[in-house]
Order: structure tokens, then sequence, then C-alpha cells
């Protein structure tokens, strides 16, 4: 019998069986491991922190985004890309040094990941607002509103699951 380990908590027990066929089996004493919480206080810091990060992103990104409809109500969807800009460099300096606590300087790779994040979760936005509106004809507060919750979802997923993982598991 043979014991490898995958990952950090899981063994794997190979078995032969009597006609020679190899069974992969996870031990009940693995398994109680996979379901123990792994939830640690840095983990609910860094969630709680990327979440207030999020607001103050949502926050300027609002901010400009209405400030500058305001005045050009014909060009929304430019104004949707200087907001929402202007939210995702207040959130890569936010989660970097201080969600994250990340000293190093950015690295090219990290702002690819960054942007590449962004992108997305701008596409996601910026047809969301496009759709409701010209489409459907929403209200603009429910269409920036709904844009953003969509716009958000991606790019947490995105930034705790690829960009800053290795900083702190979350």
């Amino acid at each position: 019998m043979m014991k490898p380990r995958i990952g950090p908590c899981i063994s794997l027990t190979v078995k032969w069986d009597l006609k020679g066929t190899k069974r992969n089996m996870i031990s009940k004493r693995n398994m109680k491991s996979l379901i123990k919480p792994t939830m640690t206080i840095q983990n609910v810091r860094s969630i709680v922190l990327f979440s207030l990060v999020g607001l103050s992103n949502t926050f300027v990104d609002t901010v400009v985004f209405f400030v500058l409809y305001h005045w050009f109500s014909h060009d929304y969807l430019l104004i949707q890309g200087i907001s929402y800009s202007c939210g995702m460099v207040n959130s890569y300096l936010l989660n970097k040094y201080w969600t994250f606590q990340k000293k190093s300087v950015p690295s090219g790779a990290e702002i690819l990941k960054f942007i590449t994040v962004n992108a997305l979760a701008f596409s996601v936005s910026f047809i969301s607002l496009y759709i409701l509106d010209s489409r459907y004809g929403f209200h603009m507060f429910f269409s920036k509103t709904f844009a953003t919750i969509m716009a958000m979802g991606v790019n947490y997923t995105g930034s705790r699951l690829w960009v800053f993982k290795d900083a702190h598991s979350i």
C-alpha cells in the first residue's frame, strides 16, 4: 500500500483488490480534515479589508460617474470607462498595500493580471449598463447599480483566486 500526498491535507490511499484492479480511497481520518474549518483570523481580515476596498472603489467609481454624467449624459459609456478606471487605480493601490500587505514594487505580471481581471469586470459592467439602458430602458441608477454588482463579483473572484493569491489565502 502506498500513500502519496495530494495537497496539504488529503492523503490518498492506493489499494489493489483481489482482481488486481487499483482502487483509490480517501481515509476517514483525512475526510475529517476536508470538512474542518480553515478560516483564520488573517483570512477574515483579508475578506473584510477587500470588502471595504470594494466599497471605496464603488464610491470613487459612482461619484466620478455621476459628476461627469451630470454634464455629459450623452456620453455615458465613455464616462463609465473613466469612472471605472478611477476605481480600478484605487483598488490596486489599496488591495496591494493594505488588504494583502505586499511591500514589493509592483511586478509586470501582477499588474497584467490585475488589468486582465479588471478588463473582464469592466466588460461585464459595460455590457450590463448598455443592455439595461439602451435595450430595456431601465433608470440609469438601477442600470449602474446592477452593472456594479456584476463587476464586483468578477473582480473579487479574479483578485482572490489569481492576482493576489500569493499574499494571503482568503
